[in-house]
């Protein structure tokens, strides 16, 4: 008996010592890491009052993403560039679009001035595109073992197979939301939705998603849909062309599933063109809020909100993956307590659609309308769930320190592609509230872009007691606006207007001197006066003295 206890026993720590183990075989483990980004959707257009301050959606319903935030840390005070190929640019590469290696100030063009008007400023031209030197955050995650991949939107490069060849990207599904093809011997667009080419049968714009692109049918609303459906019905579906969304969603838990199998972690960023016009739902979801009486005076569209939780929906999906990756309701493969995801929107919201309230104004400007918008990160262990940083301010640029150093990769040196972020993984682990050399993010616009934007140059400063402030300076007429986001989310009260105290001079004044040493250390392009060719000059030294206390 004696005998039997002690193999027993022996067993028993044979047992804890293989779990222990292999328990320190995972924790040291490189994580793997989902970036989610949507299109356009704004800072109040989730659910969840963990993102926007308290301000989200009473209309839109957003479960999983809500979820994600409850398990995870949300930041208020998160931005990006006014529009999203700049934002898409600034991310990869870590740079402002000042930096060497980015240039891009905006979509398509520094020319877009409202037709008929004569701009007093001659624009800078600007890059379109990241090109092939870009040290992208792919080629750097690397150099860590990791398989990289793209699903989604490609704008921040030419062509979608500059993923590839340009920035490094292993499985690449870079593509266009419109789709075209020869229908009936005709030639079509489409936005969205799958088409059924006479010669190639249900297509996306992209080969890689062709398998993904049959119409909605019993099985996979039934295996697919129906788990994830949140008071819409699904079958109505049945037969109809498959949503872009959807299919990007079949394409991601492949991924995954696939993926789970191998040694290798994976990085994986999946920038969605949902929720960006123009506004095409799934029809089930559309029904759903066309029947919803909203009780939110700011949103009222049922088709947007239609989109908003599609685009939920098929985060949850991709959520759902990871807890099982082979989806047999076993999550002994799971992978989700491995796995950074991330969850971001690439500018604020399209006013028409959505309603940024009471953040001033809409994508396409700087004001917090514009550049504002919801940040979740989650990594089970290492991030304390249902967290919010109402301090520090993360914005496109950081995603490529930050993913690095979670990754074990080194950064590029200086000289060959300097970084302008800085990795917030202290303020992951709340090791602080925020970063004290972190305190600054900058703009700047050398051009025109319809009412919404003209030449200019912003800085958002976090001073003493971190109150946070944002600074304007406009290059046609040397104007300045200062506000007090904290006490002034709305950007309401231009704080420089009518007899301002020596406190807020001081403060502008400090304000006005960084943003200019900013610009001169990086002898960022301002544009020329059309009336003589002259360089625009940058803001002066004193510029802020004649708003007089």
């Amino acid at each position: 008996m004696r005998i039997f206890s002690k193999i027993i026993l022996i067993v028993f720590l044979l047992v804890a010592f293989l779990a222990t183990s292999q328990s320190e075989i995972d924790t040291n483990q490189k994580p793997n890491i989902i970036f989610i980004m949507a299109d356009d959707l704004g800072w109040t257009d989730l659910s969840s009052p963990n993102t926007s301050l308290g301000n989200g959606s009473k209309y839109y319903e957003s479960p999983n993403i809500d979820k994600l935030a409850a398990q995870g840390m949300s930041f208020t005070y998160a931005y990006t560039q006014q529009n999203c190929q700049p934002t898409r640019a600034a991310l990869l590469s870590g740079q402002y679009a000042t930096g060497p290696q980015n240039g891009v100030y905006n979509v398509g063009s520094l020319k877009r001035a409202s037709k008929g008007v004569i701009t007093a400023i001659t624009p800078h031209t600007q890059n379109n595109y990241l090109k092939e030197q870009c040290i992208s955050m792919f080629k750097t995650i690397k150099t860590e073992g990791y398989h990289t991949a793209w699903f989604g939107k490609f704008h921040a490069i030419k062509e979608g197979k500059h993923a590839e060849s340009y920035l490094g990207v292993d499985y690449n599904l870079a593509l266009r939301k419109e789709t075209n093809a020869i229908v009936n011997g005709v030639k079509v667009r489409n936005e969205f939705f799958a088409q059924n080419d006479d010669a190639k049968g249900w297509i996306f714009s992209h080969e890689g998603l062709k398998r993904f692109a049959q119409p909605y049918d019993t099985t996979y609303i039934q295996n697919v849909l129906k788990p994830i459906q949140n008071g819409n019905d699904p079958w109505l579906l049945e037969g109809t062309p498959k949503h872009l969304t959807d299919a990007l969603g079949d394409a991601v838990v492949d991924y995954i599933k696939d993926r789970s199998k191998e040694d290798a972690p994976f990085f994986a960023y999946i920038p969605f063109h949902a929720v960006h016009v123009s506004i095409l739902p799934r029809p089930d979801l559309e029904a759903k809020y066309k029947a919803k009486t909203s009780q939110d005076l700011r949103h009222t569209r049922a088709d947007y909100a239609a989109f908003v939780e599609l685009l939920d929906q098929t985060v949850g999906r991709i959520l759902n993956a990871l807890e099982d990756p082979n989806g047999d309701g076993n999550t002994t493969d799971g992978i989700a307590e491995n796995t950074l995801v991330v969850f971001y929107s690439d500018n604020g919201g399209f006013m028409g659609p959505t309603d940024n309230t009471p953040l001033r104004l809409r994508k396409g400007t700087y004001y917090e309308g514009g550049v504002r918008v919801p940040l979740i990160f989650k990594y089970p262990g290492v991030i304390k769930p249902n967290t919010v940083n109402t301090t520090q301010e993360v914005h496109a640029i950081d995603f490529y320190p930050t993913l690095a150093e979670i990754a074990g990769a080194k950064l590029p040196s200086p000289e060959t592609h300097e970084i302008d972020g800085k990795s917030v993984v202290p303020v992951l682990k709340e090791e602080t509230d925020a970063l004290d050399d972190k305190n600054e993010l900058f703009w700047h616009f050398p051009g025109y872009m319809d009412v919404r934007n003209m030449p200019q140059s912003v800085i958002h400063y976090r001073h003493v007691n971190n109150e946070h402030y944002k600074l304007f300076y406009r290059y046609e007429d040397e104007s300045y606006e200062l506000y007090n986001l904290t006490n002034d989310i709305g950007e309401t009260t231009n704080i420089l207007s009518g007899n301002p105290n020596k406190e807020t001079l001081d403060l502008a004044s400090k304000m006005n001197n960084k943003l200019r040493t900013w610009l001169m250390k990086r002898n960022t392009p301002t544009g020329s006066w059309a009336k003589n060719g002259e360089k625009v000059a940058f803001p002066l030294k004193d510029g802020v003295k004649k708003y007089k206390h």
